[in-house]
């Protein structure tokens, strides 16, 4: 049997830590797009720095997955006070490809500052794409 290669596409969600005691970790969503290897999305998140952002902040991510490592880079849409720079994402895939850990990391002027994340799939396309698989391989 062939081996199923790794897209990141579809819907997943997560934490990211400030890395800061005492502060709760931030819950997220992403939708991401992967095409051999180039990935793109967006993530959703509750509005925990910008004042007068409103509740929720959305941002673009962008990047590269190469094997089971994944690179990419966050923009926050309109820039909000507090989230003009870009913040850099680095994380390893589990080997179903359903987990990512890792670390995230902005570097403002003469302050680096980051913390952990994690995300998981939410099951779907991913499902949808193996049960055709199977049946293909059923069918030959």
């Amino acid at each position: 049997m062939e081996a199923v290669a790794m897209d990141l596409s579809g819907n997943w969600t997560g934490v990211f830590d400030y890395g800061l005691g005492g502060q709760d970790a931030v819950p997220f969503t992403a939708r991401l797009t992967d095409v051999g290897g180039v990935v793109w999305g967006e993530t959703l998140e509750p509005n925990t720095f910008a004042r007068n952002a409103g509740p929720e902040l959305r941002a673009e991510v962008s990047g590269s997955r190469s094997g089971l490592e994944l690179h990419f880079r966050k923009a926050y849409h309109g820039k909000p006070r507090g989230g003009a720079h870009p913040i850099h994402y680095t994380g390893h895939i589990s080997a179903g490809g359903r987990r990512i850990e890792g670390r995230w990391r902005i570097n403002l002027p003469d302050v680096p500052f980051g913390g952990p994340f994690v995300m998981t799939r939410i099951p779907g396309l991913e499902v949808t794409r193996e049960i055709a698989r199977q049946a293909e391989v059923e069918a030959s």
